[in-house]
């Protein structure tokens, strides 16, 4: 959002007008958020700052000023602060909600120059202030610069790119470089070792390397390329910060960390990584992440990826060559993407794939779990859902897969979780030996069965929520290395494009493409999994208007009795009837007695007058 500031100043006026774009502003702000952090540089030259951006791999939004540039941020949690000493030896102002409401976007009908439009990272290390850090900025011969930058040295031990931070400072910081001999020296290791009650340096200096962060009940560090919660990675990798220190030493380290790391809010809403870059509310932004985010895709997003004729075909088969259907499939497992629970609660469904054995259903989860990586997927069945404790292994998961669903009916206690977790609401979650907690996940759910399932509840929030997908064509030759084809790499890359363009179309359209062989196969679905719909669907409004519930009910029963079909209860029955022919119950006198019959609903009325 921005705000009118006033005409050729650097502030608004108060109550000034605000707008979700700038056009109409000849000179703005930008409105901070409770989650951005912005450090102000205007004490060096623009092409320090160019330097500096290229050489510490800058992706950040970065907007351009008459004296220097604004860094846009995440805000760490309690930050305080207006202003400091960097790692680098200048000084800079950091500007957030507590003391700067807007920040200066636009001057004299001329938008600043912005660069990584919308991207925040995380607030790196070099730019955190310390009160030990001293000006550097400028120095020459005989001002000290090296005691200064020794002593720098040292405040930086345990930074993951001290090295680069030194020679940053040297040659671009300092007015005259120190000598090539001089700074050999400087640079040389300081080791951090594993010594006698020294757990807290090396927590330090693995929180630092490994980039530890805590999000749920697990600690999450960097390996490089993603980040990643295996405790059995993470003892191994303190182990290897702890050459020959007892067990007991390497617990207390992991311990100072699950007390000391950072802490990710359970609300963020997280983007998912690609080799490449990072899907974001509906969008694929091209960069080199490194901020934190638990979902990472060992697969480049290639928009324009060749098609694969084996995935083509599969598709093919599987939807009954029905494109419409093809499309819907891509926006289901698009669905898994889908992080921000606002968003996903516009589209919430949960899905079950329905067919005879041996058709390709089990394959294509297969598929879904190698594309979004076995650490991102959980596999419970919905017999599963009714119980607490299996629960908490979805927490975390883009997916649910939960493949060869039994015969049995769905049950009441199932159903709720069911449509509570497609919907992004509060579950009570609990680990073995621990108290239960709420909390609200967006897990897709998957599941695939070879049978039609029943269900005890036979609503209308139901039939919004579930979407039955029949898969009945089966391969006319099986291939038993089938899976490993349709899984080479570019067939991934082809898998990723059709998905994240079913993502893409999620977020432009706010539903799911609509298939009529699915849509006819969920009706059919509900008619018989509900008897009063049935029924209902033959009734006119001259059959039901100024009747009484119990007379059209009693209709109902003997219609089951004398087809021998289940008869649903009045309350089901007269909530079916209520919603399918938008009719409702009001008091009317009839013969000269008040009476409770049914009328013509809001909704009915305003069809009939349109029409």
């Amino acid at each position: 959002m921005y705000v009118e500031y006033i005409k050729g100043e650097k502030h608004a006026k108060k109550n000034a007008d605000i707008s979700e774009t700038l056009d109409n502003f000849d000179d703005a702000g930008y409105i901070l958020t409770e989650n951005e952090l912005v450090v102000d540089i205007d004490c060096l030259e623009i092409k320090q700052i160019e330097q500096l951006i290229s050489d510490f791999n800058i992706k950040t939004q970065i907007v351009w000023t008459d004296r220097g540039c604004h860094f846009y941020y995440k805000k760490p949690d309690n930050f305080r602060g207006a202003q400091g000493i960097c790692a680098f030896g200048f000084k800079i102002e950091f500007k957030h909600i507590k003391n700067t409401k807007s920040i200066t976007i636009k001057r004299n009908g001329v938008v600043r120059e912005i660069e990584n439009k919308g991207v925040r990272e995380d607030l790196p290390d070099f730019f955190k202030s310390n009160k030990k850090n001293q000006e550097l900025l400028g120095l020459s011969e005989g001002d000290g610069r090296n005691e200064k930058l020794f002593k720098q040295r040292k405040i930086l031990a345990g930074f993951p790119k001290w090295k680069q931070i030194i020679m940053f400072i040297n040659n671009v910081i300092f007015d005259t470089p120190l000598p090539s001999k001089e700074i050999e020296t400087i640079c040389r290791d300081i080791n951090i070792t594993a010594e006698k009650d020294g757990e807290n340096l090396i927590a330090d200096l693995i929180m630092r390397d490994k980039h530890v962060v805590k999000y749920g009940e697990s600690l999450f560090f960097y390996d490089g390329e993603s980040y990643i919660n295996d405790l059995d990675k993470l003892n191994r990798m303190v182990y290897s910060y702890c050459v020959g220190q007892k067990t007991r030493y390497v617990n207390e380290v992991i311990s100072q960390m699950n007390k000391r790391s950072k802490l990710i809010d359970p609300e963020t809403v997280f983007d998912i990584k690609f080799k490449n870059g990072v899907l974001k509310r509906g969008q694929f932004v091209e960069l080199d992440y490194k901020g934190f985010t638990p979902y990472y895709i060992d697969i480049e997003y290639n928009p324009y990826a060749e098609p694969v004729e084996i995935v083509d075909n599969y598709l093919k088969q599987l939807c009954n060559n029905d494109p419409d259907y093809i499309l819907r499939l891509g926006e289901i497992i698009g669905h898994c993407l889908i992080t921000d629970k606002e968003f996903k609660r516009l589209v919430a469904k949960f899905f079950i794939f329905v067919g005879d054995g041996g058709n390709g259903k089990g394959t294509l989860l297969a598929i879904i779990r190698r594309i979004l990586t076995s650490k991102n997927c959980s596999a419970l069945s919905i017999d599963n859902m009714g119980d607490e404790r299996y629960l908490s292994s979805m927490v975390g998961k883009l997916a649910n897969l939960g493949d060869d669903i039994e015969d049995k009916a769905i049950g009441i206690k199932e159903m709720k979780m069911l449509k509570n977790i497609s919907t992004c609401d509060a579950i009570e979650s609990r680990k073995m030996f621990e108290n239960s907690q709420s909390v609200e996940i967006t897990t897709s759910l998957i599941f695939t069965s070879n049978h039609i399932l029943k269900s005890f509840e036979k609503g209308f929030s139901y039939k919004r929520r579930v979407d039955w997908l029949p898969m009945y064509t089966k391969p006319k030759k099986k291939d038993p290395q089938f899976i490993t084809k349709i899984t080479e790499p570019k067939a991934l890359n082809y898998w990723v494009r059709l998905i994240v363009e079913g993502y893409m179309r999620l977020y432009e359209n706010g539903q799911f493409t609509e298939s009529k062989l699915v849509t006819d196969f969920n009706e059919k679905y509900h008619e018989e999994n509900n008897t009063a719909l049935q029924y209902v669907q033959d009734l006119t409004l001259n059959d039901i208007l100024g009747k009484r519930s119990p007379e059209i009910f009693n209709g109902y029963e003997t219609w089951c009795d004398e087809n021998g079909v289940y008869k649903q209860g009045a309350k089901l029955f007269n909530t079916t009837l209520r919603e399918y022919h938008k009719v409702k119950i009001s008091q009317k006198k009839i013969n000269g007695k008040n009476q409770k019959v049914y009328v013509l609903g809001e909704d009915n009325k305003l069809e009939l007058s349109e029409n």
